[in-house]
C-alpha cells in the first residue's frame, strides 16, 4: 500500500495539485471569475480523485494525467453523489444532536466518519448513491478489506483531516492551505484505492490492468492478421496452389519463434494453427502442421503432448499418418500402454510394435 500512498507526489497527481494551487489562488483574488473558476477547479479536482481511485484499483503504476474525458460532467457524478451522501450525513448529524443530545451526535459522527471509507469505495466500484449509503453494502466492503488494514484506514482519515485542521488554526498562507487540503484528499482516495487493490480477491472485484489491457488488444490483432493470412493460404489450396499456400502457413509460423521462449511461443501458434486448419476441406495443411506440432514435442520429449495431438488430428482426419516412421511406433505405444487400441491401430495397424 506504501507505493500508492506515494501516488500524489508523482507524474500526473503532483503536476495537478501543484496546477490546482495556483488556479484556486488566482480564483480567490479574481472577483466574480474567480467564483466560475474556482468551481470548475474544485469539480475537475474532486473527478480526478475517483479517477485516481480507479486507477490504483487497478494497479496501476503511475498515476493518471488529467484528460478532457476525465472532467465530462455527463459521464462522472460521482463526487456530487458523495457530497450529497456527505451532506446527508453532516444533517442527520445535526438532527441527532437537536433531538437526542451532543453525545449521540458525537457517536453518531463518529460511525459516519468510519463509514465513509467504505462509502467511497462503493461509490467508486459501482456509481451506486443507494449502495453508498446502504449497511450491508458498506459492511460487505469493511469486512473485505479486514479488522486491521480498515482500522488502520479509518484512523488515517481523522488524522489527515486533523493535519489540515491544526495548519488551518496555525495561520498558515492561503496558497498552502490549498495544496496541503488537495493532497490530504489525495492521500485519502488513494489510501481506499489501494486498501480495496490489496484485498480485490477478498471483496471479488474484477479488473484489468493497464498492461493486461494492452495484451488484449495485442491478441486480438495478432489474432487478426493470423486470420487474414491464414484466409489467404487457404485460397491457394482451393485454387490449386498448395505449395504456395503452404508456403504463407510456414512463413507465419517462423516469424512467430521470436521473443523470450520461441519454443513454448512456436507451440502455442502451431496450436492455434492447427485448431483453424482443422476445419478445411482441404487435409494437407493441418497434417503438415500436426507433424510439425509432433516433431516439436519429440524434441522436446513430451511424448504424451505429441499422441494427444495426433489422437485430436485422427478426429478430424481419420486417414492421417504421423510423417516418421519412428514417431507412429512410439506413439503406437504409448497408445497400447493407455490401453487405448484403437488409436493403436489407426497409427500402425495390426502391426507389432
Amino acid at each position: 500500500m506504501n507505493h500508492y500512498v506515494l501516488f500524489p507526489f508523482r507524474g500526473g497527481a503532483l503536476a495537478l495539485w501543484l496546477t490546482f494551487t495556483l488556479g484556486l489562488e488566482l480564483a480567490f483574488h479574481a472577483g466574480l471569475f474567480g467564483i466560475a473558476l474556482g468551481v470548475a477547479l474544485v469539480s475537475w479536482f474532486f473527478k480526478y480523485c475517483f479517477v485516481l481511485l480507479d486507477f490504483i484499483i487497478t494497479g496501476a503504476t503511475e498515476p493518471p494525467v488529467l484528460s478532457s474525458e476525465m472532467v465530462n460532467p455527463v459521464d462522472e457524478q460521482r463526487p456530487v453523489a458523495q457530497a450529497v451522501l456527505i451532506a446527508g450525513g453532516v444533517m442527520l448529524t445535526l438532527a441527532v444532536s437537536r433531538s437526542v443530545g451532543p453525545v449521540a451526535a458525537w457517536i453518531c459522527g463518529a460511525v459516519l466518519v468510519a463509514l465513509l471509507p467504505a462509502s467511497i469505495a462503493i461509490m467508486g466500484l459501482t456509481s451506486n448513491i443507494v449502495r453508498a449509503a446502504w449497511p450491508p453494502d458498506l459492511w460487505s466492503v469493511v469486512r473485505g478489506i479486514g479488522q486491521r488494514d480498515y482500522t488502520l484506514l479509518v484512523s488515517a482519515v481523522p488524522a489527515l483531516a486533523a493535519m489540515f485542521a491544526i495548519l488551518l488554526q496555525s495561520g498558515a498562507p492561503l496558497w498552502l492551505l490549498l495544496a496541503v487540503g488537495q493532497v490530504v484528499l489525495l492521500l485519502t482516495f488513494a489510501l481506499v484505492g489501494s486498501a480495496l487493490h490489496e484485498h480485490r480477491l477478498e471483496l471479488g472485484i474484477e479488473y484489468r490492468t493497464l498492461k493486461e489491457r494492452i495484451a488484449e488488444r495485442d491478441q486480438r490483432e495478432h489474432e487478426s492478421e493470423r486470420g487474414r493470412v491464414l484466409d489467404h493460404a487457404y485460397m491457394k489450396f482451393r485454387v490449386g496452389k498448395p505449395l504456395e499456400g503452404w508456403q504463407e502457413i510456414q512463413t507465419w509460423l517462423d516469424s512467430q519463434r521470436a521473443g523470450l521462449d520461441p519454443a513454448d511461443r512456436a507451440l502455442s501458434e502451431h496450436h492455434a494453427v492447427l485448431g483453424i486448419t482443422s476445419g478445411w476441406d482441404d487435409v494437407r495443411a493441418a497434417d503438415k502442421v500436426t507433424n510439425d506440432l509432433v516433431e516439436l514435442y519429440f524434441a522436446r520429449r513430451e511424448t504424451g503432448r505429441a499422441l494427444a495431438v495426433v489422437e485430436q488430428r485422427l478426429a478430424s482426419n481419420p486417414n492421417y499418418r504421423p510423417k516418421q516412421e519412428a514417431h507412429a511406433v512410439r506413439l503406437a505405444e504409448l497408445a497400447a500402454a493407455a490401453g487405448k487400441r484403437a488409436l493403436r491401430r489407426q497409427l500402425v495397424g495390426d502391426k507389432d510394435v
